[in-house]
């Protein structure tokens, strides 16, 4: 049998990486490209949650401020009818010295 030299598996390696330097960087760009596309895809979906998040809570409160405009004016509404009472119909309101209590028999 000859005695046959192998050259060292390590030092073959670097010699292809030396020589194929450019493959190896667009491969690293590559690859960093696509992570970077995996993280702005994390971050988009991230972002449109809390943008529907925010949105239904923009139309929880606006359906609150629309309650609270129809309880403002029902309330307001006993103000107007003693005002259009006084001022048309010259009603006023009654004092305690000119309320008659009628007896019940």
């Amino acid at each position: 049998m000859t005695n046959q030299r192998y050259p060292n598996l390590t030092t073959m390696l670097l010699q292809d990486l030396l020589r194929h330097k450019w493959v190896v960087l667009l491969s690293v760009v590559v690859i960093v490209n696509a992570l970077s596309i995996v993280y702005i895809s994390h971050l988009n979906r991230k972002l449109t949650a809390e943008r529907d998040d925010m949105l239904s809570y923009r139309d929880k409160l606006d359906r609150e401020w629309r309650h609270l405009v129809i309880e403002q004016n029902a309330l307001t509404e006993h103000s107007r009818v003693e005002r259009i009472a006084q001022e048309q119909l010259g009603m006023r309101d009654v004092k305690s010295e000119q309320e008659v209590l009628v007896s019940w028999p």
